[in-house]
């Protein structure tokens, strides 16, 4: 008899993996209600997907609440403090690091026209004007190692969404403005409408030194208080700390995730999409997590006609997809759209 049972014992554990699998799939939903459009991606149940749309909705009905019903926008962008010109943020000389000589500007399209580097990140995120200058010291010689540049975003979203697309769960901080990425020779952070992008040349305790006291002194040129975007608060809580973005075009987005579904709503003028990854189970890997969404258009009649693009799109696979008529909400299981 306990033989029996040991030769059945992995055909039973065989059915347990097959029945995990089938459960576990990639579920797209997705709903509309007045100028968002909100959803999640990559969701392990069908059951997941529902509740978190469900969660998201509730959090845009507790905000709408909390403002005056006649004022449609809501309050979904933070103020501007300091209008300074960027080069105007650029220390002249912090503890012995100097500058080599006088700044430098690019404006609008003009930006990086004489490097090999692509400009079209910053433009994608309304990029106005940037401004630059490198540091030497004397106790590393009279070699500039030390480049400093002020972007001046348009807006605190616009400086925020491009920090966020340099940022990653377990990255490394310094408390510089609203948290300042370091990652290899860079440190990054934003604050009000500037994004600010320090490169050390080289790598070294002195130069990284030199890279935060030179962060610590431009930040303090600019008065805005740190804040949160007012779009990140719709997102239930406790996301992986790092894969909050926010982006402006369907290109960016693309960037920010590689193993979105096909079809995702179309992003148009004015529109702020903000996201952030979620583990599936508590001891889950960061692989395994799905993806929540929400899409801010400049006009709930905007909104709707994407949503309705968007809903065209998903339901014209030749896969079973279903609706909910009482909260809108469309569930399609992407794993069969994609074999």
């Amino acid at each position: 008899m306990k033989l029996r049972n040991i030769l059945w014992l992995p055909l039973f554990l065989i059915v347990i993996l097959l029945s995990c699998q089938q459960e576990h799939r990639n579920f797209t939903a997705v709903n509309q209600e007045a100028m968002y459009i909100y959803g999640v991606w990559k969701a392990p149940t069908a059951k997941v997907a529902k509740q978190t749309v469900a969660s998201v909705s509730e959090r845009i009905a507790e905000a709408a609440k909390r403002n005056d019903p006649s004022q449609a926008a809501m309050d979904t962008f933070l103020p501007i403090i300091t209008i300074s010109e960027p080069e105007t943020l650029l220390p002249k000389a912090v503890q012995d690091w100097e500058r080599v000589r006088a700044p430098t500007t690019y404006q609008g399209k003009r930006l990086y026209r004489d490097r090999v580097v692509s400009p079209e990140l910053y433009h994608n995120y309304g990029f106005r004007k940037q401004a630059e200058v490198e540091y030497q010291t004397p106790k590393f010689g009279s070699t500039p190692l030390i480049l400093l540049e002020v972007f001046d975003m348009g807006t605190p979203e616009n400086a925020f969404g491009i920090y966020s697309f340099h940022n990653y769960p377990q990255a490394k901080f310094e408390w510089v403005g609203s948290k300042a990425i370091i990652s290899g020779k860079y440190l990054r952070f934003w604050k009000g409408k500037y994004f600010i992008q320090i490169e050390g040349y080289e790598i070294a305790t002195g130069i990284r030194n030199g890279m935060v006291a030179l962060a610590r002194a431009t930040a303090k040129r600019i008065q805005d208080t740190p804040q949160k975007i007012p779009l990140l608060k719709l997102l239930p809580s406790r996301y992986v700390t790092g894969s909050e973005k926010l982006f402006t075009t369907n290109s960016v987005l693309r960037q920010l995730s590689k193993t979105l579904p096909q079809n995702i709503p179309q992003l148009m003028d004015k529109t702020i999409g903000v996201s952030a990854h979620y583990k599936n189970s508590d001891a889950a890997s960061l692989a395994d997590t799905r993806i929540v969404f929400i899409l801010r258009f400049p006009t709930a009649e905007a909104a709707q006609s994407a949503h309705t693009q968007y809903r065209n799109a998903l339901t014209a696979e030749t896969v079973p997809f279903e609706t909910e008529e009482q909260n809108g909400i469309i569930l399609i299981d992407e794993q069969l759209a994609n074999p």
